[in-house]
């Protein structure tokens, strides 16, 4: 790839947004990454290269003022659940989608990439979808007439510091039952190194400008099925007791009043589309390859060491 300038990334400092970040270090000139929390992520400030800029993403003044002279913007930002009123689906997704855009145009930036989500629709019955899908319409009418964008779909993401198989795992290593919501709902996970890969070799592609593409891994599984790989993998055996569609709702109601909100009716709805799809980017490492080698292990630490062998920084 032709080497870059400078690269903007949202949420750089979560799960996609660092890998992306440690591998486009040796490309670009200069990478800033948005936070409110510059301690949210310390160990970033070891890739060469980059600068982590605490700011209030939600400030149109913010963005287009930061985003001065950049070739890319990236948007990794999406949340699961709503916590409070400055942290909904429609401010996080649709709102700032729209903020990002108007600061593209202000500074004349030709490239965006966006991460969305497979079921992204603004017709769904998730509120995470309708806005997840708000946001690509959005995107797709009116960010397009000025920038190149390539919109990412993809389904559930995992590697070594991934929010899915960490948390089902902490979970299931202290509960000898577990009663499992929407145990049928079919997903097709894709290796996080496999989606920034592709996501970095679409930043020159003109075939990915204006597209939104669906980004899964090789094989279709149940929730029942990953739950099953999580225990194969930690070595322990529990009951799970899979739940029928009207108890997975009321476990649903009942969660979501619960501190962390494990479980909502949004993430119930969301579960009522499987997580598939026949066409886009296939990744090629199945869970099988991947998963176990991490679960055993402090997944944070291993995530960092990755980062600093993959930003060419090994002290």
């Amino acid at each position: 790839m032709q080497k870059l300038g400078k690269i903007i990334i949202l949420g750089g400092t979560g799960f996609i947004g660092s890998q992306l970040s440690a591998k486009l270090s040796p490309l670009c000139d200069h990478i800033c990454v948005l936070t409110r929390n510059t301690d949210t992520n310390k160990n970033l400030k070891l890739i060469p290269n980059l600068e982590i800029i605490q700011t209030n993403i939600l400030e149109q003044r913010n963005l287009n003022t930061i985003f001065t002279g950049s070739d890319v913007v990236i948007n990794t930002i999406g949340i699961l659940n709503e916590f409070n009123e400055d942290n909904t689906f429609e401010i996080m997704h649709f709102e700032l989608t729209k903020k990002i855009s108007s600061a593209i145009k202000h500074n004349k930036i030709k490239r965006y990439l966006h991460i969305s989500s497979l079921n992204a629709d603004p017709k769904a019955t998730s509120r995470y979808l309708i806005t997840k899908g708000l946001a690509e319409n959005y995107i797709q009418s009116e960010t397009n007439n000025f920038c190149n964008t390539t919109i990412f779909r993809p389904s559930i993401v995992f590697g070594e510091a991934d929010s899915f198989f960490n948390k089902f795992s902490t979970i299931l290593k202290y509960s000898p039952v577990f009663p499992l919501a929407c145990p049928n709902s079919k997903f097709m996970p894709i290796y996080v190194n496999e989606l920034t890969d592709f996501m970095m070799d679409t930043i020159k592609d003109n075939k990915t400008y204006g597209q939104k593409i669906d980004v899964t891994g090789p094989n279709e599984y149940t929730f029942r099925q990953l739950i099953d790989i999580t225990l194969k993998a930690l070595k322990i055996r529990r009951l799970i007791i899979p739940l029928n569609y009207t108890l997975s709702k009321l476990q649903a109601a009942i969660f979501q009043r619960l501190p962390g909100k494990l479980f909502t009716i949004d993430n119930f709805l969301s579960l009522q589309i499987d997580s598939c799809s026949k066409e886009g980017f296939k990744g090629k490492l199945s869970l099988e390859d991947i998963v176990p080698g991490y679960l055993n292990f402090s997944s944070k630490q291993k995530h960092f060491e990755n980062l600093r062998k993959k930003s060419g920084r090994s002290e």
